[in-house]
């Protein structure tokens, strides 16, 4: 069994994205990961264990007026980036186009479904590698001198090492967010499994008030 988990790195202060969460009534971890950067981490639904994170980061984006990018790693398989702007989705990075599921369409055809949603014929499945992975996007994100070589390396899932072992979904996000100047500790688990210890300590927003962990 993999890690899997849904979080936010949003951009702006604190004070708006606390009021987000709290006019939506949205439990969640909220902990500093750069200059004006914080890993928002809601609490999963305790039926499905998956938190909704888009919808949540463009009414994020909306009050803060700066952009947010969410999260999705599943079994540490395959993992989504999706860039929201002014409450819009603006862009998509998948890690690996390749990671189908068998799926019937209406018409009870066979097809095959990837990550984010496209459906692709038996006969057609799509190349394997990532999409979407243009470092100009995601570089404004980060905090400080960006080394955009080494997040185009990462978002393209490169390794030193040709006998490298497999690079597991999770392990690319971390790639990612070191390459932004980010900590990378709160953006790479769910909120189940939140450093409560972490420094500097989340701050717990609950819809009947929050406080600081520590």
């Amino acid at each position: 069994m993999g890690t899997s988990y849904q979080t936010i790195l949003a951009s702006g202060g604190l004070t708006e994205i606390r009021r987000v969460l709290t006019d939506v009534g949205t439990e969640a971890y909220v902990t500093q990961v750069g200059e004006r950067r914080w890993a928002v981490v809601p609490r999963e639904e305790e039926d499905s264990g998956y938190a909704e994170v888009d919808d949540l980061a463009q009414l994020i984006t909306l009050l803060t007026r700066e952009p947010a990018v969410t999260f999705n790693v599943f079994d540490s398989d395959v993992m989504a980036a999706t860039l929201h702007v002014d409450g819009h989705e603006a862009h998509c990075y998948l890690s690996d186009r390749g990671w189908v599921t068998e799926f019937w369409d209406d018409d009870d055809n066979e097809v095959l479904a990837g990550f984010d949603g496209t459906l692709y014929p038996l006969d057609a499945p799509p190349p394997p590698g990532p999409s979407g992975d243009d470092p100009a996007v995601f570089a404004p994100l980060g905090v400080g001198r960006v080394d955009v070589a080494a997040l185009g390396a990462a978002l393209r899932g490169e390794v030193p090492l040709d006998d490298a072992p497999r690079l597991f979904a999770e392990c690319r996000h971390r790639a990612i967010l070191d390459a932004l100047g980010l900590d990378p500790c709160p953006l790479t688990r769910p909120f189940r499994h939140t450093h409560l210890d972490h420094v500097p300590a989340p701050v717990h927003v609950r819809p009947g008030g929050d406080h600081r962990q520590g």
